[in-house]
């Protein structure tokens, strides 16, 4: 049988000038079709240093997005649901790419999602690997942008495709794992108005009383004189004569932001500031409401987050309930214990062997089989060139390849025998 790493030509990623992004919007429908369907991957190579979106489409509903910042990779999508809540939400999922160490100067970025898997590689590095049972990516009439708000060197590849590239880039050396530090959380889509203000003051306003002979103006506890203007709450006011005024309401410029907040002493709505939530690198926006833990709620509010405890439904997690624990920061639902038997649920595919390692299964596509585990299917062998099939002795003259599930099958031709499992001789009539 032949080994599965010799498959298809090993996929190249590299590049050593920028690449020119096909932005046509026959591509870029092309790209969101292709992310839609289940099995599909986005591979870029980038300046570590560089900033910028890689990919978002959005609509009036949902949003995907991956993108760079501060070498950190960010992914927000949609999820049809949660333990949280039952509504189209979002995820968001960080990876700290510089936690590692030992990114070089470019890293030839792979995303891959695989159903409900989302795994993360530098080149046949892993690192990171997650399971999104909600995981959502079919967005309807979405508008797309591909390496957009760039700040950086452009990126020297881009592509998105269908399958799993890992197996054919990674055949000759296999795949490490260098898992960087990450973390996520589960992103409300209605807005709700912050809790988040000023502790309440008590104090006593001071009367103004005009003096004898004042021959000007009083409006709202403010002395005018004559041809004076002042803005007086949120009004511009003019003492045109004696106790003759005349106001006008503040004009306010246009304010292209969600969200837009007034704050104290101010008269017109402004941008409320990002949030950055205890060590995170990306920020959270101003007004969202996010969940970092399944017990513990924030919102970002002009800088300031605040959170409180919350109930939580939970879901079983995906190993026996003998190996669930309880002890994870803002998460009262159950999770797997190091070294759980995760097997036992049967989280691999069918055609895939499975072993218990400390944070998850390992799951590992059988001979005859390519994938990353959770997701396997069954080489060609027959599919190979005629010379590869010749140096690994399968199916050689007189005979015709008949490819089986994980195998491969050498039949011979009318006036042939077989002799030994693949040779096949010319039949010796006497």
């Amino acid at each position: 049988m032949w080994a599965h790493h010799l498959v298809i030509p090993l996929l190249l990623l590299t590049s050593i000038s920028q690449c020119q992004v096909d932005r046509s919007p026959s591509m870029l429908a092309h790209y969101l079709n292709l992310l839609s369907i289940g099995e599909s991957w986005i591979a870029v190579t980038f300046d570590t240093n560089s900033n910028g979106t890689l990919f978002l489409a959005k609509n009036a509903d949902r949003r995907l997005e991956v993108g760079i910042s501060n070498k950190t990779i960010y992914m927000i999508h949609p999820i049809s649901g949660s333990k949280i809540q039952h509504s189209n939400w979002e995820k968001r999922h960080v990876i700290d790419f510089d936690s590692i160490g030992q990114i070089g100067p470019s890293m030839e970025l792979i995303i891959t999602f695989q159903h409900n898997h989302i795994h993360v590689y530098d080149g046949c590095d892993e690192i990171f690997a997650g399971f999104e049972p909600h995981l959502l990516l079919s967005l309807v009439h979405a508008k797309v942008k591909v390496v957009d708000n760039w700040l950086g060197p452009q990126p020297s590849y881009f592509a998105i495709g269908s399958g799993w590239p890992i197996g054919q880039k990674c055949r000759l050396h296999g795949v490490k794992k260098k898992y960087a530090q990450s973390y996520s959380e589960e992103i409300e889509k209605s807005y709700q108005p912050s809790t988040v203000g000023d502790m309440n003051e008590i104090f006593f306003e001071q009367v103004v009383i005009a003096p004898p002979g004042f021959q000007g103006c009083k409006i709202n506890n403010a002395l005018l004189q004559i041809n004076e203007t002042k803005i007086l709450d949120c009004n511009i006011c003019t003492c045109l004569d004696r106790d003759d005024v005349t106001c006008r309401v503040v004009e306010c410029p246009a304010v292209k932001c969600e969200h837009p907040v007034i704050r104290k002493e101010d008269c017109c709505p402004t941008c409320g500031e990002q949030c950055f939530y205890e060590n995170h690198k990306i920020p959270n926006s101003h007004g969202e409401v996010f969940w970092p833990g399944d017990c513990y709620r924030c919102q970002c509010w002009d800088t300031k987050v605040q959170c409180s405890s919350e109930y939580a439904t939970c879901e079983p997690p995906s190993c026996p309930e003998e190996d669930w624990v309880y002890n994870e920061k803002f998460n009262c639902c159950p999770k797997c214990r190091d070294f759980a038997r995760f097997c036992a649920v049967n989280p691999c595919h069918k055609d895939a062997s499975c072993t218990d390692s400390k944070r998850g299964p390992k799951c590992s596509c059988n001979t005859g089989f390519q994938g990353n585990g959770t997701f396997c299917e069954d080489i060609d062998e027959c599919a190979f060139s005629q010379d590869i099939r010749e140096q690994l002795g399968g199916c050689l003259a007189g005979s015709v390849c008949r490819n089986i599930p994980g195998s491969y099958k050498c039949d011979c031709l009318p006036g042939y025998q077989m002799i030994g499992e693949n040779t096949c001789l010319p039949l010796i009539r006497v």
